[in-house]
């Protein structure tokens, strides 16, 4: 077949697939993740589209890939295999031949791009707010009202995988751009950090590195856990916090612990930390994540109703991204078959989803271990029959959070226990009321909650 036959088939089939998507997502939405997409070939198996970057391939394939991959087979007649390729750009995206009147307005235009590596869609007004992380929002919107010192400087941002830390840092620096384009703005994980830190040491280009990062108006650096144990890392990020703190420059961290949680850190860094301002984001209540679906939900043209997302909310707990994704997954069935979701369709379609959601539910016996080795107890001591206190408040702790975070009922958690459900029940309400007037009661449960959500 010549060259030209098979970019006919390509083109074709694309532009199906792109009609039915269109059909599918909102007006923006299109605009946004498919019109950049480009096809790239086709050899009647494997379907390849083109896309600029990493960063845009990593959200099109979580958010859109099942969609497009559907859209693509039943172009193209049969079941077909989607692949992406990274550095392709759409024709329209190319900037124009520059003209020398014309400078200054594009510089203008430059300046109102987001941040580098932060996604269009993480900003405030597509964060959902509820009770488990405003405290953490309202804390980010507080570090951009003022240019010099701030309380809230550095903040310090914890909590569990996918409760939403990298859309609220990604956020602040979408918001600090708008508010001074000639910012400089520096947003990345740690672990890009330290690559670039190795790169410039196997490059000799040291300086440079430093130069960029003490030059910066805002530092964020997503899961700075991840400096644990690098000595020498730790040893230039500490004289870089240093050199950014003294100039009143803004730094925002997150984490998947406090500080003082981060096995390997240096004292020095943790006193660093914790000078500015400490907040955590809590597992999501099934209220905000039904408030996230419907959120979700209005960039498509398709809409489920309420009674089948709170179904989602109810019973995918672990993350937002497996919430997005159930969504998404439904979204698709729909826009191919057509017709009304009942709660039975609902379970099928996403049955592979929910037996991984509840494979990651925690076990009473995980749950024992990591409590008896938090009080460097043994097993036997929470299953046995000693009551001192060193060993009756870590049971109750265990009993409790086997009620919380597990799905197993009163008499099954006391079973596990050599106990009865009365004794389980007497637990979970005695932890419920200590912890509400010993602050250090409080403090070990949280630091125990984060440990397990870890596991």
């Amino acid at each position: 077949m010549k060259n030209s036959e098979k970019n006919e088939i390509l083109n074709t089939i694309w532009d199906s697939a792109t009609k039915q998507l269109k059909n599918l997502l909102n007006e923006e939405t299109y605009a946004q993740w498919i019109i950049p997409v480009l096809p790239v070939s086709y050899d009647g198996k494997k379907f390849i589209l083109g896309v600029s970057d990493e960063f845009f391939l990593s959200w099109l394939q979580d958010n859109f890939g099942e969609i497009i991959a559907n859209a693509v087979s039943k172009a193209a007649g049969k079941k077909t295999i989607l692949n992406f390729e990274i550095g392709h750009t759409h024709p329209e995206e190319k900037a124009p031949p520059e003209k020398p009147v014309k400078k200054a307005a594009k510089s203008k235009a430059a300046k109102k791009r987001a941040p580098k590596n932060c996604h269009n869609r993480h900003t405030f007004n597509n964060f959902v707010v509820g009770p488990e992380n405003e405290f953490a929002v309202a804390a980010a919107k507080s570090i951009l009202k003022t240019d010099g010192p701030s309380p809230a400087n550095p903040l310090f941002i914890y909590g569990g995988t996918g409760l939403g830390k990298t859309h609220l840092l990604q956020a602040v620096a979408h918001e600090a751009a708008e508010k001074n384009p000639d910012a400089v703005i520096e947003y990345l994980s740690c672990e890009e950090f330290l690559n670039l830190y190795l790169e410039s040491l196997n490059t000799k280009m040291h300086a440079r590195f430093r130069n960029r990062f003490r030059k910066a108006d805002y530092l964020l650096i997503d899961d700075i856990h991840f400096i644990a144990k690098k000595t020498s890392l730790q040893e230039e990020f500490f004289n870089t916090f240093n050199n950014l703190y003294n100039a009143d420059k803004k730094i925002l961290l997150t984490s998947d612990r406090r500080p003082s949680e981060i096995n390997h850190l240096e004292d020095r860094l943790v006193s660093r930390f914790d000078s500015g301002l400490t907040v955590d984001i809590q597992p999501l209540g099934v209220e905000t994540r039904m408030a996230i679906l419907q959120k979700k939900q209005e960039e498509h043209l398709i809409k489920i109703d309420n009674n089948i997302l709170f179904f989602i909310a109810d019973k995918i707990t672990s993350n937002v991204r497996r919430l997005e994704g159930a969504l998404t997954r439904l979204l698709t069935f729909l826009s191919l078959k057509g017709g009304k979701l009942t709660i039975d369709d609902t379970e099928r379609i996403l049955a592979p989803m929910l037996e991984d959601e509840i494979s990651t539910l925690l076990t009473v016996e995980t749950i024992q271990k990591t409590v008896a080795d938090h009080f460097d107890l043994k097993v036997a001591d929470l299953t046995g029959n000693k009551r001192p206190r060193n060993i009756a408040v870590p049971r109750m702790m265990a009993m409790y959070f086997s009620r919380k975070m597990t799905d197993k009922s009163l008499p099954e958690i006391g079973s596990c226990f050599g106990k009865n459900h009365a004794t389980v029940l007497h637990a979970v309400k005695e932890m419920d009321k200590r912890q509400k007037v010993d602050n250090t009661i409080k403090h070990t449960l949280s630091l125990l909650e984060r440990q397990l959500q870890n596991v």
